[in-house]
């Protein structure tokens, strides 16, 4: 399979009603490049619902920005960042050299290395909850009408974070990854973990077949969105695509879908036709994009 080229999303054409503003969120003390989107003129004291969106892997705030500016046009505050060492974020870094003694400041000067495009699903749970927090501290937010929006591998983040955050009342998320790690990649994950503890591995350099970026495969093997899928009790909507070529929908979305059925959980699932899994932002955008609004319109 050949590399992901990075993927050149339709133009952001910005609706009247819409105002979009840089922020920095600071997470895990890494500050992420983020944007905010609000509607103009909200009244004093109004008080709106707010949307954290999250993109996939090989992405970074732009995926989701036509998502969030609408949404935002029908009255909502939506917050898209890029995660750590993605996009113009800032990343977790490690040391060139043998960190020097600390003075009586508890300082010292050392080179370091920062690891650009890690896929660290640890940590994005919690960004992704940062972003959570920022969002409430915004003024005009309704902290009881709070969502999240995911894509891809950042589907199986929203459901990671919505399972132990109350705040999330509804989320909807597309062609997502909510299955457990595959059990033949265990054997490597548990190798990589032990690498690293052991400081036998300094700079990660494993790849991914067909994709950008480096796995965390040490931190991978604890993220299991099949099981945090049976802690969520919120609205969910999964839209899935049709001719899906990276990973099985049946065990995924699909299987989400029948999970959350089966415990009384509102859930929506409709598979978007003749489309595959980057077609999400193409062909499928207006169908997806009409369906993840109006859910929120209704559950925020």
């Amino acid at each position: 399979m050949a590399t992901q080229e990075p993927i050149e999303y339709p133009f952001l054409e910005m609706p009247p009603n819409v105002m979009r503003e840089k922020i920095t969120i600071w997470s895990l003390g890494v500050p992420l490049d983020a944007d905010i989107y609000h509607p103009k003129n909200i009244a004093e004291g109004e008080k709106l619902p707010g949307i954290v969106t999250t993109h996939g892997w090989g992405g970074n705030k732009q995926t989701a920005e036509r998502y969030a500016a609408l949404f935002a046009s029908s009255g909502k505050v939506v917050i898209c960042f890029s995660h750590g060492s993605w996009g113009d974020s800032q990343g977790r870094v490690i040391p060139v050299d043998e960190v020097p003694a600390l003075d009586q400041n508890n300082e010292s000067m050392v080179k370091v290395r920062m690891i650009r495009d890690l896929v660290d699903p640890i940590d994005w749970v919690q960004n992704f909850i940062a972003a959570i927090d920022y969002l409430e501290g915004e003024p005009h937010i309704d902290v009881e009408r709070i969502g999240g929006w995911g894509t891809s591998y950042g589907g199986g983040i929203v459901v990671a974070a919505a399972a132990q955050d109350e705040r999330i009342k509804a989320m909807a998320i597309q062609v997502p990854m909510v299955f457990n790690p595959p059990l033949d990649f265990l054997p490597l994950m548990k190798q990589r973990a032990i690498q690293v503890a052991r400081g036998e591995i300094a700079q990660l350099t494993d790849e991914f077949p067909g994709m950008v970026g480096t796995p965390h495969y040490a931190r991978m093997r604890f993220h299991k969105p099949g099981d945090y899928i049976r802690n969520i009790t919120i609205p969910t909507m999964i839209i899935d695509a049709g001719e899906e070529e990276f990973f099985d929908t049946t065990i995924s979305g699909k299987a989400a879908h029948q999970y959350l059925q089966s415990q009384g959980v509102e859930c929506y699932y409709e598979v978007i036709p003749g489309i595959k899994h980057y077609g999400i932002y193409f062909d499928g955008y207006e169908r997806g994009s009409t369906l993840a609004q109006d859910w929120f319109s209704k559950h925020l």
